[in-house]
């Protein structure tokens, strides 16, 4: 047979599907490395971002039987980092991890920086405002009234996709101008 690293990724996938430890070690050694990136940019934690992705991995090798992947292996392994990184994110345990942080900031370095940071809130409030109405209150509910995707479907009379879609759309207008600081100030 010939050597693993000259398999395709939809060959390693048929592979994989028949238990083949080593077709899923060589997806891994593939993958890991742009979905710890992924993930570590999206949440600044090492550790956090190392339990992403094995939870990914250990997923995938639970699952390997019945999996579909329709799409190119690394999209796939993407989106699936994203939806876990979000799942975190609701549930609050990258909301609780960030702000353990926060407490730990000088004081006196976050008076010199109060002016820039009212000035970003600012920004985003503005931002916020210039959205469509309906993404506008989508939006709110998720990140103000904290509310989930499920109960905010059901207050407004709408599915969860579309909850989702308007969330989606909300955080994609308002990354762009916010650039870096996205991530971080998106959360709260």
């Amino acid at each position: 047979m010939a050597a693993y690293s000259s398999l395709s990724d939809v060959e390693l996938r048929d592979l994989l599907k028949s238990g083949d430890h080593a077709a899923f070690t060589e997806l891994y050694q593939r993958n890991w490395k742009f979905l710890f990136n992924g993930a570590f940019k999206a949440t600044n934690h090492w550790e956090d971002s190392q339990d992403i992705c094995q939870s990914i991995f250990i997923w995938l090798w639970e699952n390997r039987e019945t999996v579909r992947i329709t799409t190119n292996t690394r999209t796939y392994l993407h989106t699936a980092v994203k939806y876990k990184i979000a799942g975190l994110i609701r549930s609050g345990k990258v909301r609780e991890t960030l702000l353990d942080e926060l407490e730990d900031i000088d004081p006196r370095r976050y008076r010199e920086n109060e002016l820039e940071i009212r000035e970003l809130k600012n920004l985003i409030s503005q931002l916020i405002n210039e959205l469509p109405s309906k993404c506008r209150e989508v939006f709110l509910l998720s990140r103000d009234e904290e509310l989930s995707h499920k109960e905010i479907a059901e207050q407004l009379g709408i599915s969860e996709r579309t909850v989702d879609e308007q969330v989606h759309r909300a955080l994609k207008k308002l990354k762009v101008p916010l650039g870096k600081m996205a991530g971080l100030f998106l959360l709260f």
